[in-house]
């Protein structure tokens, strides 16, 4: 029998066959001459039967085998962690430590990638030990696989006390870092390491450049994000479509949709989530149009449209108050996609912006799972409309539903009650939310709180409440409290809240708006002209405010004083006819002078003294 192959000469024998009827044949072969016997020959059977997918085949060989090999466990045990089965890796996994057999560096590390597909955060740890105990601890794959464990768990701070001790790095576990940090909200982190590994002259792939481009678009730095293309560019980096999607992410979320649509345009190849982020760039930039035609454009191209692309769509929608096509949006939804918690609370806001808050009310009573987004969104929806008795009804219903309120549902909840003017049950609740719930207030908790009691006249307790802050007030904190002077005419608190404001770099002409108005009425004439110069000196123009109306799906928009539209003398007619008729109920029409219009708001000498600046 000299002439039939040899153990060891029936390894790549089995590593190139593809298909069972062959390896059935070596197999076959094997047990005939007696080659099955060997320790050595069972584990490449076993990888092979495992490589055309048949697991339970290779199992039944190694439950056969008299003895088996460290070779074979490991090929058993990766077989079952390549085909998604991490609980039966880490039962084999087990069972070696059990009978004593000594794992190795391949051994761990592919029980730690099962750990970290099952998030055994608990089984994982005492994997990392027993490799540890092994003298492991310093191997770079162990050493990686337990990164990408602590990332995937969410335990980064874990994952750095690994990454700092490990003697040698490899760029698999930068990238593991880098992806961890991001995933996790902390962009920051993910870009400090990324630049401690520069330091040390390591060269990076389009993985990590992935992860580093979607850190730049959490952050809105472009400054980073164009270096870091750049880099890729001058380097060679290969950009598949997941790095070219990213970048195109990465430039709308800071704001630059020209540089988006350049990537997008450039793309040899384009799936359903490159068309997404581009969607969704225009929908949170407020180019609700183009979000629509690109959807539009998605499906001429043969795709069709996710649930990224389907969220962005009804955000526009709502942007413009286009009903009717949420409606469609909705309709879609239900034939083509699953509605669930996210397409199901984007189509709750979409409704309620749209003003039909009794259809968001009831999709809300339709989800068969409602999470804590969903809830908040409702308690929102009720806010926007000033209907503050129930945003609190439904905040009851859900705190007997055992889900914890947080952060997004007391800011909803107190600004619904600081637009129905509910000023008492909003300083309960603040207080609930912080003794109780023990959730520190926030920015956006504060601004609810300032513009309740300012509405309500009792702008001193306003302004006590901004001395208690433990941050530095922002600029939305100060803008309600010199609402409610300028609303109540509180002139030296006003003066003060005033002053704070234009200490910001602003670019919101409603709030220079606000300002003005309220020097003028104060009839700090000194203050409008230095508010004028100021804005002239950077550059704020007012933007004209217009109305959108839809009628039969199609938008009609309005402009002041604008008499280009097709039914204009109706409309005027009309107008006229309902200004008469609230003038005879007893209606006067509101005539404090706005920011725009100086030469009509002041006096000759005002206007003169201002222009004389």
């Amino acid at each position: 029998m000299g002439f039939l192959p040899l153990p060891n000469r029936l390894r790549p024998l089995l590593s190139s066959c593809k298909h069972k009827p062959t390896i059935s044949k070596i197999h076959a072969l094997m047990i005939v001459t007696g080659t099955i016997i060997h320790a050595n020959s069972n584990a490449p059977l076993i990888a092979s039967y495992a490589s055309i997918g048949d697991t339970e085949t290779a199992r039944k060989v190694f439950d056969e085998m008299p003895h088996r090999t460290l070779r074979a466990w490991n090929a058993m045990i990766i077989a079952y962690s390549r085909h998604r089965c991490p609980s039966e890796a880490l039962r084999l996994y087990s069972r070696m430590m059990s009978e004593g057999v000594r794992p190795d560096s391949s051994t761990f590390t592919v029980a730690l990638k099962a750990c970290a597909g099952m998030l055994d955060l608990e089984m994982g740890e005492e994997v990392w030990s027993q490799a540890a105990r092994c003298g492991y601890e310093g191997d770079v794959f162990v050493g990686c696989s337990v990164l990408n464990l602590y990332a995937k768990c969410g335990k980064m701070d874990e994952a750095v006390a690994v990454f700092n001790k490990m003697p040698r790095r490899d760029v698999v576990c930068c990238t593991t870092m880098v992806t961890g940090f991001v995933q996790s909200g902390r962009p920051v982190k993910a870009v400090e390491v990324y630049r401690r590994m520069q330091d040390e002259g390591m060269e990076f792939d389009g993985v990590v450049m992935m992860g580093l481009v979607q850190a730049c678009a959490s952050l809105g730095d472009l400054r980073l994000g164009l270096s870091v293309h750049g880099y890729m560019f001058r380097r060679g980096v290969p950009m598949d479509v997941m790095v070219q999607t990213s970048l195109v992410d990465m430039y709308a979320k800071s704001g630059h949709l020209e540089l988006a649509c350049c990537v997008f345009n450039k793309m040899s190849y384009k799936n359903a989530i490159s068309w997404g982020a581009l969607v969704s760039g225009f929908a949170q930039n407020g180019f609700a149009a183009q979000a629509l035609e690109t959807v539009v454009e998605m499906q001429s191209c043969g795709f069709e449209p996710d649930s990224v692309s389907l969220v962005s769509s009804l955000l526009a929608c709502s942007q413009v108050g286009l009903l009717k096509l949420g409606k469609s949006i909705h309709g879609y939804i239900l034939k083509r996609v699953e509605i669930g918690q996210v397409c199901g609370t984007a189509v709750i806001d979409m409704y309620s912006k749209c003003g039909s808050l009794s259809y968001a009310r009831a999709l809300f009573d339709q989800l068969v799972f409602r999470d804590l987004i969903s809830w908040n969104a409702m308690i929102a929806s009720y806010g926007i409309h000033g209907r503050g008795e129930e945003a609190l009804s439904l905040f009851l219903q859900m705190a007997e539903t055992n889900i914890e309120p947080d952060h997004a549902t007391f800011a909803s909840l107190l600004s619904a009650f600081s637009h129905s003017g509910l000023v008492e049950e909003g300083l309960h609740w603040f207080d609930v939310m912080v003794t109780k719930y023990k959730i520190f207030p926030g920015e956006k908790h504060y601004a609810c709180m300032v513009d309740l009691l300012a509405r309500s006249g009792r702008v001193e307790e306003a302004s006590e409440l901004i001395a208690s802050m433990n941050t530095k007030p922002g600029l939305a904190v100060w803008v309600a409290l010199l609402a409610g002077c300028h609303n109540h005419r509180k002139l030296s608190m006003g003066e003060i809240a005033a002053k704070k404001v234009l200490e910001f770099n602003l670019d919101d002409m409603g709030v220079y708006a606000l300002v003005s108005n309220f020097y003028a009425m104060a009839t700090r004439w000194e203050g409008v002209a230095s508010l004028k110069k100021m804005m002239k000196q950077t550059g704020v123009k007012k933007v004209p405010g217009y109305s959108v109306v839809e009628v039969d799906g199609e938008l009609h928009a309005f402009l002041m004083e604008d008499k280009s539209h097709q039914c204009h003398e109706d409309i005027m007619l009309l107008l006229n006819k309902l200004y008469d008729d609230m003038r005879a109920m007893g209606y006067v029409p509101d005539s404090e002078p706005l920011l725009p219009n100086f030469e009509e708001a002041h006096s000759s000498e005002q206007r003169n003294f201002i222009k004389s600046l």
